[in-house]
Order: C-alpha cells, then sequence, then structure tokens
C-alpha cells in the first residue's frame, strides 16, 4: 500500500494517469512474488522508490533490467537518495546476473537525464555516438494509423 501511495503520487507530480491506488497495490503485491519484478524503497515512511522489471534477451547472457518507475518524493530531493537507490538497483540488478540496465527519460525531463547521465547511463551509442530513441505504439490498438494521429505535430520552425 505504502509503495502504491507514493506512485500515485508520482504519477500526480508529473499528470500522468495511473491506476487508482488500490489497484496499483494489488498488482504490486502480485508482481513483487514474481522473480522478474522488484523494488528498491527508502524512508520511513516510504519517500523514494524504484520499480524494476526484468527480461530476457537474445543478445545478453543474463537479463535486461528496466527501471519502470523512479520516484524521490519532493521535499526528500537533494539528498543523495536517488543515487543510493541507483547503487541498490546496480547491485541488484549484478546479483540477479543482469548485464544492462534500462530506463526511458522523456526529452523535456532535462533533470532526470542530467541524473541518469550523472549515473552512469547513456543515450548515445557508444561506438557510432547515434541517439539512441525509445519508440512504443499502442498494442490495444491493431491500426498503425492510430498513434500518427495521436501523436505530437513538429511545429513549424521560427
Amino acid at each position: 500500500p505504502d509503495l502504491a501511495r507514493l506512485l500515485v503520487a508520482f504519477n500526480a507530480e508529473y499528470s500522468e494517469p495511473a491506476p487508482e491506488r488500490e489497484e496499483l497495490a494489488e498488482r504490486l503485491s502480485r508482481l513483487l512474488r514474481t522473480p522478474t519484478f522488484a523494488a528498491v524503497v527508502m524512508g520511513e515512511p516510504l519517500v523514494a522508490l524504484v520499480t524494476l522489471c526484468l527480461r530476457d534477451s537474445i543478445y545478453t547472457d543474463g537479463p535486461v533490467v528496466m527501471l519502470e518507475d523512479v520516484y524521490v518524493s519532493p521535499g526528500h530531493r537533494g539528498r543523495g537518495l536517488g543515487g543510493t537507490m541507483m547503487r541498490l538497483v546496480v547491485d541488484e540488478a549484478a546479483r540477479r546476473g543482469a548485464t544492462v540496465i534500462e530506463v526511458n527519460v522523456d526529452e523535456p525531463d532535462v533533470a532526470a537525464l542530467r541524473f541518469y547521465q550523472r549515473e552512469g547511463f547513456v543515450h548515445r551509442a557508444p561506438a557510432t555516438g547515434d541517439r539512441a530513441f525509445y519508440l512504443y505504439r499502442d498494442a490495444t490498438d491493431a491500426s498503425p494509423e492510430r498513434e500518427r494521429r495521436h501523436a505530437p505535430q513538429p511545429r513549424p520552425p521560427r
């Protein structure tokens, strides 16, 4: 329940849609009992969290860790909790045999991008310097046109 409470606060802070707290608590309870989902939490009461999913990949010997949520409550930022949690995540990923940790960052979230880069994440391919992108589509809509219709339209140059 405390993890669900913090996830609701996280999504509300960034105006992102999220399931109701009770539904989140139920999902978390189920997922935390599986070997492919984990959470790193800090504080009493809970003030910071990382949720992570593990998946197999044909390109690595161990699982890939995807950071699904990383959040520190506003009143607790700037105290090193994020960095401490990232070190715990790296340790847990290594313990589970993972070889890669991934995270998605929205382009306007410059502070998050700066944090992840400080923590060793890169958004350019080391060999080529090419920028990395995260693309997605709604799997419940069979039409690729739907995503194009609802995608933000580029602004004309000024």
